[in-house]
């Protein structure tokens, strides 16, 4: 048996461009004289092999040639030189819907890609429901996919891959299409269900390959630049966009979103602390429950856009069912990737709170640190004793979502640094 669950060997894709239909069929029916098309190489003599168990990520910018290499590998395209040797079961999330038939319904869709994988009744059975309660898309399930929005595609396009249990997962950049909440899932579930499996993460997102992948592939203009390191790929590959900015400095620059831009109508919303969103899961031993939550400025308004540095108020309306002699209560902030950039409790602020029965409400508040721009999620809990030795009682993960905006220059990392001094010396 093969230790590679990938080879890719000498993958050439060319393709004929015509001037005009008439220069095509010139060509075709006037054999022996001159050609009348340009070739252009999709990909060029690439060659990889993945170990199985990988992780890895292929980056590269717009018309790389990533999209047509994945094509190839699944069998989308023929190449028109090189094989593709796989071992193992592929499922792949390229195109949103490929594979549904737009006049099914969700349910219906997803019998027959279980019937296609050959799965008996009962197996069919508890994959249905197991891919329902993940897409989470309500009513929808039994609704035609051609009424679907492009969201409602992907939540239930992947949870039907990853619940076949493939060998080799794939994924061309359909997770960007979701909300982050379910964009943490995939994540989580890729973590657990795909954790000894093959997975490939094709992607522009640089913070995606870092967080999952451990290994890159880097390709441009149809050819294999990098394979290797995440870290030393990623670095020459940023080297590569700066430069490329550089020599098109005259490129319209990407909208910045104002301080108007935030919604008028949240910023008069009376103080009242928004029930949870459907759908969140809650853990623990059930002895309290956080039944709302809410982020708030030093006004009291519940926000969704925050700036940073300003002082917020994440609160939570906590009932509970017995008396808590020690609440310990607290939150975690992740980005949209499920990396922790934030965490912190009523102990870590040297807060101790008083024993705790019925209905109590809990608002830590706070200097937001310079994050950079992007979408954050907040979890919250609450549990009963100390930061080194305590009981779960309530955890609820993305129960709050906010957005940090872009600022005047677009740089990685998670926070912003735009202050600071800088001293030339000959």
């Amino acid at each position: 048996m093969s230790e590679f669950a990938l080879e890719v060997k000498h993958i050439t894709k060319e393709y004929k461009l015509y001037n005009s239909e008439k220069d095509r069929l010139k060509e075709a029916f006037i054999p022996f004289h001159k050609c009348y098309h340009k070739k252009f190489y999709a990909l060029r003599d690439i060659n990889f092999q993945i170990r199985k168990g990988e992780k890895v990520g292929i980056i590269g910018s717009n018309g790389a040639g990533k999209s047509t290499l994945l094509k190839i590998i699944t069998e989308v395209l023929k190449p028109t030189e090189g094989v593709i040797v796989l071992d193992g079961r592929v499922a792949a999330l390229l195109e949103l819907g490929a594979g549904f038939n737009q006049d099914y319904t969700g349910r219906e869709n997803i019998r027959l890609n279980g019937t296609l994988m050959g799965y008996s009744e009962d197996e069919l059975a508890e994959k249905t429901q197991k891919i329902i309660d993940f897409a989470d898309i309500g009513d929808f399930i039994d609704q035609p996919v051609k009424t679907y929005s492009s969201g409602m595609f992907v939540r239930l396009a992947f949870a039907t891959q990853i619940f076949s249990e493939p060998d080799i997962l794939i994924v061309d950049e359909a997770l960007s299409v979701g909300d982050i909440r379910f964009q943490q899932k995939c994540y989580r579930a890729m973590d657990s269900l795909m954790k000894d499996k093959t997975v490939v993460l094709v992607t522009h997102d640089t913070a995606a390959v870092t967080r999952f992948c451990h290994r890159v592939i880097w390709i441009n203009q149809g050819q294999k630049v990098f394979d290797g390191d995440v870290v030393e790929g990623l670095k020459k590959y940023q080297e590569y966009l700066i430069d490329q900015a550089i020599e098109n400095e005259n490129d319209a620059e990407s909208a910045i979103p104002s301080e108007d831009a935030i919604d008028e109508n949240k910023i008069e919303q009376e103080y009242v602390i928004p029930s949870l969103p459907s759908g969140v899961k809650i853990m623990g031993n059930g002895k309290a429950i956080i039944t709302n939550c809410g982020l708030f400025d030093e006004n009291n308004h519940n926000v969704e856009v925050v700036q940073p540095g300003q002082i917020v108020d994440i609160a939570s309306r906590v009932e509970f069912r017995e008396c808590v002699g020690r609440p310990l209560y607290g939150i975690t902030v992740r980005d949209r990737l499920g990396n922790d950039v934030i965490a912190l409790n009523s102990e870590t602020i040297n807060v101790h709170l008083a024993e705790a029965e019925g209905i109590r409400e809990y608002h830590l508040k706070f200097a937001l640190p310079k994050l950079n721009k992007g979408e954050y999620v907040v979890s919250v809990a609450v549990a009963n004793g100390t930061q080194l030795e305590h009981v779960q009682l309530c955890w609820i993960d993305d129960a709050l979502v906010f957005r940090i905006p872009a600022r005047e220059c677009d740089v990685p990392g998670f926070i912003y640094i735009d202050e600071g001094q800088i001293e030339v010396y000959k």
